[in-house]
């Protein structure tokens, strides 16, 4: 991050946004669950494959950046703060904070890229009970 709070405010508002996006779409499912058709439910499964699939690179690196990213902030001990800011360097403590900022959003975007995921095992789910349910239906009728 470039130590913009309102940046950093902007970027994490735009992930919670498509957050709030597929937290919505999953709790629709439930809300008109009962009336949707199977194509409907078959079309969105692949649209969200395709998303996913498309942001695994994406979500592979993030992971690996929130790791060494992790490492690095917990190797910072508070010896080492407590000096930094005894001697006032704040290059070191900006730094830092452009550290934990960066976190923050990749933290955030993956939990947008997860949420992308829990709705496509959503629909899947909602696709994979109807079918077991018709069959067992279809079963029953025939007894």
């Amino acid at each position: 991050m470039n130590g913009n709070l309102a940046q950093l405010g902007e970027d994490l508002r735009l992930h919670l946004s498509h957050l709030q996006v597929s937290l919505d779409n999953i709790n629709g499912l439930f809300a008109r669950g009962s009336i949707a058709h199977e194509a409907e439910f078959e079309s969105r499964a692949q649209e969200l494959q395709a998303a996913v699939k498309e942001s695994s690179e994406r979500t592979a690196s993030l992971h690996e950046t929130l790791r060494d990213g992790l490492e690095r902030y917990a190797a910072l001990t508070p010896e080492t703060l407590s000096g930094w800011v005894s001697k006032r360097q704040t290059a070191q403590l900006h730094a830092r904070a452009d550290l934990i900022e960066q976190m923050a959003a990749v933290a955030v975007e993956l939990a947008v890229l997860s949420t992308v995921e829990a709705e496509r095992l959503t629909v899947t789910a909602i696709m994979a009970r109807r079918q077991a349910v018709a069959l067992q239906v279809e079963r029953n009728d025939q007894l």
